[in-house]
């Protein structure tokens, strides 16, 4: 602070005051600009009190409860998205949210493999919600949290999936085709299975477009544009706008013979028991892959294989990027050295997806419809 004569009877004091530097201008004595600096000082000194109470008394229960109201309950994972901040109410809740710095949160984050033995993909996904919420308290609410940046951001965390590069070989993807038309009629009949018949499907759409199990969950019929080859996915993931994926003849015929459910919009509605719009097929997917020989293998991997032959037939990058809906580019990056890595082929990565599933040892297979 400081006091400086302007000449005229008049003097500009100067004060430091919420990051910035004032100024004003006190025509009189030099007196009366101490006196005016003054109580711009203890105006600016209680203020500064008044913020530090406000930061004291926001705890991080307070927190959870805003953003679950504000952001949490509309999400389409609300189920999922209410169970994680329940678990870091139990955790962090009795704390204010300013003293939840990054060693904090990496604590919590760590205590939820090491001690709680979650799944790496399923801490991860428990840290996202972390990041986002604390991400608004470093944001639109920092006058109230009391900080000013996000200490999620100071973890290093290890995403599974996005590391994975498994992808089926030309050799798998015959006999995991060959295994989902096997299941497909109950074991000595000819009536359909119909839990195989759905799976059956889904994983097909999952293989020939790239899509995440939640985007095919959220297919409508009318989501299917025969006409122009595509499917319009609108599910509000990784984004929330809306792309195109590659609907190739052999899936829309698939498609056309799968029945709908009679008042259903969607291609695959929940099943009886799903709890709100979260749906698995890990258990009948494991059991078609063990019938198919094929071992360390996921049901997102269907997705890594979609991109991987995209690149290995001569696919674009930046194209890819866009049908699997990335943000960022350099989540499509990790592709680009199997596009080097072989000789660019002509004609659509699904249509070879398709032929490489119809052949066995050369020989092309008989359709099990």
């Amino acid at each position: 602070m400081s006091i400086h004569d302007a000449g005229e009877g008049k003097h500009k004091i100067r004060w430091r005051e919420g990051g910035h530097n004032r100024s004003l201008v006190v025509h009189g004595s030099r007196e009366l600009a101490r006196k005016v600096l003054r109580k711009k000082m203890s105006a600016r000194d209680e203020n500064r009190h008044l913020d530090v109470k406000r930061e004291v008394n926001f705890r991080m229960t307070a927190l959870i409860d805003r953003y679950w109201q504000l952001y949490g309950v509309k999400k389409r994972s609300a189920d999922r998205e209410k169970h994680v901040l329940e678990g870091v109410r139990q955790e962090l809740g009795p704390l204010f949210v300013r003293e939840v710095d990054g060693p904090a949160v990496d604590g919590w984050y760590r205590k939820l493999t090491e001690e709680k033995g979650l799944k790496p993909g399923t801490a991860v996904r428990h840290f996202n919600v972390m990041h986002h919420m604390m991400g608004k308290a470093a944001t639109i609410w920092s006058k109230e949290t009391g900080i000013d940046r996000n200490p999620a951001d100071q973890v290093e965390v290890k995403r599974p999936d996005d590391a994975r590069e498994r992808y089926l070989t030309a050799e798998e993807l015959p006999r995991l085709k060959a295994a989902l038309d096997e299941k497909l009629y109950r074991k000595g009949t000819r009536a359909i299975n119909q839990t195989f018949y759905r799976l059956r499907l889904i994983v097909l759409v999952a293989l020939t477009t790239g899509m995440r199990s939640a985007e095919i969950f959220g297919l409508a019929w009318s989501d299917v544009l025969y006409r122009e080859e595509l499917i319009a996915v609108r599910a509000k993931l990784k984004g929330g706008k809306m792309r195109y994926v590659p609907l190739t003849p052999e899936l829309a015929e698939e498609l056309r013979r799968y029945p709908a459910v009679l008042g259903e919009p969607c291609i695959f509605p929940p099943k009886r028991g799903a709890k709100g719009e979260r749906q698995r097929v890990e258990g009948s997917f494991e059991t078609v892959l063990k019938r198919a020989g094929i071992e360390d293998f996921r049901f997102h991997d269907l997705r890594h294989t979609f991109a991987s032959w995209y690149m290995m037939n001569g696919g674009d990058l930046y194209d890819l990027a866009k049908i699997l809906g990335h943000k960022n580019i350099k989540m499509t990056e990790r592709y680009a050295k199997l596009g080097r890595q072989h000789i660019a082929r002509t004609g659509s990565t699904a249509r070879e997806l398709w032929t490489l599933m119809e052949t066995e040892n050369g020989e092309p297979q008989t359709g099990a419809l």
